[in-house]
């Protein structure tokens, strides 16, 4: 009787020691595959800090240098802007192009998913452009 209830308690205890495994390598591999599967979002500020920082140390610019140069990163930053936004229509209407084409491709479940990305995407250009 004694070793019976033993067998029982060991029992209980291997399978709330499996279920726990199963479930925190669950979640833990849910959560790094998360982590890895989007690169950190940076700044343009620290884009252009990571740049300048580099072109210090491997250049070894004095602080005036430094000074031009950041100035030299911040004009052609505004450039770039200013082009990205005059082409910009035209580069929204061949994305919408491009995603009505796949839509006819997909399933149903797979419409709604594929919504959801461009719904991320375009959330994430967003909050990159307003950077």
């Amino acid at each position: 009787m004694i070793h019976q209830s033993k067998f029982k308690a060991f029992m209980l205890i291997a399978v709330v020691f499996l279920l726990g495994a199963i479930v925190g390598g669950s979640l833990g591999t849910t959560i790094v595959s998360r982590k890895f599967a989007s690169p950190p979002e940076i700044s343009w500020r620290q884009k252009r800090n990571m740049i300048l920082e580099k072109f210090r140390s491997r250049l070894e610019l004095t602080a005036e240098q430094s000074e031009k140069v950041q100035a030299i990163l911040e004009q052609t930053h505004q450039q770039v802007r200013t082009l990205e936004q005059s082409i910009k229509p035209q580069s929204v209407e061949i994305r919408n192009q491009m995603r009505s084409r796949v839509r006819e491709l997909l399933g149903e479940d797979q419409k709604t998913k594929f919504e959801v990305m461009t719904r991320e995407y375009d959330q994430r250009k967003a909050r990159e452009e307003s950077d």
